[in-house]
């Protein structure tokens, strides 16, 4: 299994509280009618006493392999996604994302 790990920034002129409701009630589903998408994640961050958090979310898309993700890049329901992205994401977020693969879980005891 492969995945996106994008780190999100809103547009400025939004509220987390709008960023957030547009993000799972309009983008989630974008998401999940994309093809060969197997998983996906929606993370936001928490405030910690002192510290700032360098992003307004973190997405992650799983796919199994990397010619399902490219196959999807190439879909109609990838285009409509991306569409969407200006709706609610600051430009910052284009520069944030990663395809990876989880190579090796460590358990703690």
């Amino acid at each position: 299994m492969i995945k996106t790990v994008t780190l999100l920034t809103r547009r400025a002129d939004l509220t987390s509280e709008q960023f957030h409701e547009h993000w799972k009630t309009v983008h989630a589903p974008l998401v999940l009618a994309m093809p060969r998408v197997r998983r996906y994640v929606q993370c936001r961050p928490l405030e910690v006493p002192g510290r700032v958090a360098p992003c307004d979310g973190v997405a992650e898309v799983w796919y199994d392999t990397v010619e399902d993700f490219l196959a999807t890049a190439d879909s109609p329901e990838y285009a409509a996604l991306l569409a969407d992205e200006k709706n609610f994401m600051g430009a910052k977020t284009q520069d944030s994302v990663f395809v990876i693969v989880e190579e090796d879980e460590f358990g703690v005891e």
